[in-house]
């Protein structure tokens, strides 16, 4: 059977803008990499400089804007436990919601925080509708919609913190393993800080 030549280039074009659309997957996969090593980068050089100009607030401000630049998100926050009141405090918010969670409570036991801080377990999330863990109490609260998120523990020997959390992607790519290990890696520069605050202060302490 013969086949038409207009056939022939409309599947042509078809193919050359399937190839066009596999290549711009692609870009912006290597883009987001590249992000990622140079988020790692400034992190190590963050890290660094810790002791000699050392503000707690500041530097796990510019580790969560680092992991949310890395992951393509603009939305993030670090939690930690209260452990006299048995909750969890946003300490600190990146995003449009910053003014309305900043130091918002909520149980120790709620959502996928509440698990992974449980668990010491870091976990993606694709799609929070379909977890049985989510909880949509804070969204409520705030007037917020989250739909997908990454959450890592803060840890360190056998104290655990909080967590961090990174909430919706803003490219039409999902959150993927890759990202979650760049905010596995946040965590634990977060982590050292945070042990890094407490033994400043206890030193500091001591001198008095």
């Amino acid at each position: 059977m013969a086949i038409n030549r207009r056939d022939i280039v409309q599947m042509l074009r078809r193919e050359n803008e399937n190839l066009k659309a596999r290549n711009r997957k692609l870009e912006a996969r290597l883009t987001r990499h590249q992000q990622a090593f140079r988020a790692l980068n400034r992190m190590d050089d963050t890290m660094r400089t810790m002791r000699s100009s050392f503000d707690i607030r500041k530097l796990i401000n510019d580790l969560l804007a680092l992991a949310l630049h890395a992951c393509d998100a603009e939305n993030g926050s670090m939690i930690l436990v209260d452990d006299e009141t048995d909750e969890l405090v946003f300490a600190e918010v990146i995003g449009e919601t910053r003014e309305q969670l900043l130091d918002h409570r909520i149980a120790i036991d709620t959502g996928i925080v509440g698990h992974v801080v449980k668990t010491q377990k870091a976990m993606l999330v694709t799609d929070v509708h379909d977890s049985s863990r989510w909880s949509a109490e804070v969204d409520r609260v705030i007037g917020f919609n989250t739909n997908a998120l990454m959450c890592a523990p803060l840890c360190n020997n056998e104290k655990t913190y909080g967590a961090i959390e990174v909430v919706n992607n803003v490219s039409s790519e999902e959150f993927d393993d890759n990202d979650l290990a760049i905010l596995r890696v946040t965590a634990r520069f977060v982590s050292q800080a945070l042990a890094e605050a407490e033994d400043i202060t206890q030193t500091e302490g001591e001198k008095f």
